[in-house]
């Protein structure tokens, strides 16, 4: 795999080594202008070309803008929007320190890239060196993730359950760890009970009501409260694959039923993700069901006695989505989307 390591080279001979050290150990083919030799055309073509052939961007900014282009761009910014018009993946380095002018706006341009693009930054070369084999690492595992139609078959594929919350919305979480992690659930077993605590302290359920275990040949879970039909259920799998059914009906205030709040989603989803996800790569699924006849909406303040807008004739919304790294960043700009598409499927006809 050809990785083309983009960055000012004065003053950057040092971070330049590094990151040709770390691409090297990891059996890759670094390419840099340094190595370029003799060419027919400039070396900003020359440069411009080894993105093109290149299969992995690395960017390594700093305070330095560099040689500036008849565009008014700098070199490092040309071969960094070249990648990006080819769908090159880019793994972002910034440097900790102040920058300014052109060269504040481009590493601001690079920060607010999301898609595609692994940030991290660092303060010396060793510091580069690791978070350029972590990317590259992260990156091998990211190309190898499975396709979404097997998470999509896995989830179809769980036991049918019954008896949960009654009537109304229900939202369910479900993550799958990638590379998958086997013998899940004897280490799991073992800590039911703290994450029943770390669960009501998320406000998912409430301590006082306890939980029942459940177990089968390939499942373990738990349910709350014990003595009624589940609010909340959680369950996993020795694969890994585990979600959260959480009961989100609104309660009492006359029609607040017919409404389900936004807020409340990303709410309980967020708190999934932290209970399950934990910042680990892999497939991350968000579903509502039971919302037939039911805005996607906040409820409004006080008594409800009237609903004036349309109800939806949809019953059913998900959504998938693989995230590598799975940070609290990606998430929340992942789930802002997911939120998004549940509002128009859920409003709109």
């Amino acid at each position: 795999m050809k990785i083309f390591i983009s960055s000012v080279v004065r003053g950057y001979e040092n971070y330049r080594a590094a990151a040709k050290k770390a691409v090297e150990l990891l059996q890759y083919t670094p390419r840099m202008c340094e190595s370029f030799g003799a060419q027919p055309y400039s070396s900003e073509i020359a440069c411009m070309a080894e993105v093109q052939e290149a299969d992995v961007v690395v960017l390594i900014l700093g305070a330095d803008y560099g040689f500036e282009t008849p565009s008014g761009e700098s070199v490092t910014q040309q071969e960094y929007r070249r990648a990006r018009t080819l769908n090159k993946p880019v793994l972002a380095f910034l440097e900790n320190v102040e920058a300014s002018g052109k060269q504040k706006a481009f590493r601001q341009e690079v920060s607010d890239y999301l898609n595609g693009l692994f940030r991290e930054t660092f303060s010396y070369e060793g510091e580069l060196y690791d978070a350029i084999i972590k990317a590259l690492h992260q990156l091998k595992q990211q190309q190898s993730t499975p396709p979404e139609q097997d998470f999509v078959d896995r989830l179809g594929g769980r036991e049918r359950e019954s008896g949960f919350g009654g009537q109304g919305a229900t939202l369910e979480f479900a993550f799958y760890p990638h590379p998958v992690v086997r013998g899940a659930l004897r280490a799991q077993d073992k800590q039911r009970d703290a994450l029943y605590v770390e669960m009501c302290q998320a406000g998912l359920c409430e301590l006082a009501e306890g939980f029942s275990k459940h177990d089968t040949a390939s499942t373990i879970g738990l349910d709350a409260p014990a003595r009624h039909t589940p609010n909340l259920r959680w369950r996993k799998q020795d694969d890994g694959l585990e979600w959260i059914r959480l009961g989100i009906q609104q309660k009492g205030n006359g029609l607040a039923f017919m409404f389900v709040s936004p807020d409340r989603v990303r709410t309980a989803a967020y708190a999934a993700y932290q209970l399950l996800g934990k910042g680990r790569p892999g497939w991350y699924q968000i579903a509502l069901d039971g919302i037939g006849n039911t805005q996607f909406a906040e409820p409004p303040v006080g008594y409800v006695s009237s609903v004036s807008a349309p109800m939806s004739n949809v019953n059913a919304v998900s959504a998938h989505g693989f995230l590598m790294p799975a940070n609290n960043t990606t998430f929340s700009a992942w789930l802002d989307e997911v939120l998004y598409g549940f509002e128009r499927k859920i409003n709109y006809r």
